[in-house]
């Protein structure tokens, strides 16, 4: 199964189909995308605190003005979901790539993992 991996505010950061009549959408928060890709548990965790980060730039008053405190923060945050997606094809029984796109900084199919 291929998967991508995009962080967006106040949404899951992963996108694909589980085939699932029961499920809405391609967008899935990541204890859902934990269930059903079957990654550990430290990844999960791992994964909580990469999206953890991004929610917090989040500025409701103004959106346009949610960044990140740094340039490094934001290039730490950004290899540190390369990271995460490398992990996820590995541990994942059911993933075969990840298209890793940060916040959308990075284009569709660039990538891969």
């Amino acid at each position: 199964m291929k998967i991508s991996m995009l962080a967006g505010f106040t949404q899951g950061p992963f996108y694909y189909d589980a085939g699932d009549a029961h499920t809405w959408g391609t967008n899935h928060v990541i204890e859902d995308a934990g269930e059903f890709l079957g990654p550990s548990m430290s990844l999960i965790n791992d994964l909580t605190d990469w999206d953890n980060e991004f929610q917090s730039i989040y500025n409701s008053d103004d959106p346009r003005e949610s960044n990140f405190p740094s340039a490094e923060a934001e290039v730490n945050w950004i290899e540190k979901g390369k990271e995460l997606a490398v992990r996820i094809k590995r541990e994942s029984p059911v993933v075969t790539s990840v298209d890793y796109q940060a916040d959308g900084s990075i284009p569709k199919g660039t990538c891969i993992a």
